[in-house]
């Protein structure tokens, strides 16, 4: 014979206290895990926070040596920052008779058009490191966020238009070169390094060329002799003789990044545009940073 429900309920309150007290504790978990659910489908996780590049991205760094990045930058941070350039080449960006002028700040020019500024620290500069581009430079070192320090300044090299022939360069160069340091091949002065570009770039607009895969045969050359290529310098004179890929010319956009690993190969180009190319890097006066890659008065390049 079957209980009826109200029997039922008297019966567990009767005789079953404990029984009771399971149900209690039962309904009390299921509420808190529906909770915790709910929670984990409406917030992002902690890597979903730091996921700035796709795998393709990711594996196609790894395979040719650099990424050029768009989106890190949003283009309000970017225009801003581009207004910030124009200033302090002391140009109106609307008068081009103004665009050809090397201002008296500068602390480097060269016949070439380049233009030098060393530890310039101009918020709407410093407002590139955004949390995009930190969490990228995490991702391609394969590291935690927490393990980068932020960069501190800039290191501007601008470049002014010079009408005339563009010629794609003949080789690249690897970068960490310093007389001054003479800077080991191994394991180099940085892991990662990167280029920021604050102005729509043409092609032959001075644009960076670059040389897809040539990490992994500049790295060979280096093993293949370590005693000969203890020192960039040595390397860098013999990166001609390597049979590389052939080099492209990137034509970079506003707020665009350009990544690459120790021992890439790449080089600079004439910009034949006439609007002036505007490029940066961050620098830190870490010790660490100062020590590892030192470039002007108390700066070296930001090296995470």
């Amino acid at each position: 014979m079957s209980i009826p429900h109200d029997n039922q309920t008297n019966i567990d309150n009767q005789y079953s206290p404990q029984k009771q007290k399971m149900k209690s504790i039962c309904r009390s978990s299921e509420i808190n895990l529906l909770w915790d659910m709910a929670e984990k489908a409406c917030k992002p996780s902690n890597e979903e926070y730091s996921m700035a590049l796709n795998e393709d991205q990711l594996t196609f760094y790894r395979q040719n040596g650099y990424l050029l990045a768009s989106g890190l930058i949003s283009d309000q941070i970017a225009a801003q920052a581009e207004a910030a350039m124009w200033k302090l080449m002391d140009m109106d960006a609307g008068d081009a008779s103004t665009w050809s002028t090397v201002p008296e700040t500068a602390d480097t020019y060269n016949k070439g058009g380049a233009v030098i500024f060393n530890g310039v620290q101009d918020p709407d500069l410093m407002a590139c490191a955004t949390d995009d581009y930190l969490n990228a430079v995490a991702q391609l070192l394969g590291e935690p966020i927490d393990s980068l320090h932020p960069p501190e300044a800039i290191f501007a090299l601008n470049l002014l238009g010079r009408p005339g022939q563009w010629t794609m360069p003949r080789h690249p160069h690897i970068d960490g070169l310093n007389p001054k340091h003479v800077p080991k091949t191994f394991p180099g002065p940085y892991r990662i390094t990167s280029l920021l570009y604050l102005s729509d770039i043409e092609p032959q607009g001075g644009g960076t060329c670059v040389w897809p895969g040539s990490p992994s045969k500049i790295r060979a050359l280096a093993e293949s002799d370590p005693v000969k290529y203890k020192h960039l310098k040595d390397l860098n004179k013999d990166i001609p003789s390597l049979d590389l890929e052939p080099g492209i010319e990137l034509t970079p956009k506003r707020g665009d990044t350009l990544f690459f690993q120790h021992l890439f190969g790449h080089n600079g180009s004439v910009n034949t545009a006439a609007k002036p190319r505007f490029m940066m890097r961050f620098f830190c006066s870490c010790e660490k940073c100062y020590t590892t890659w030192p470039k002007a008065d108390h700066w070296g390049f930001w090296t995470p």
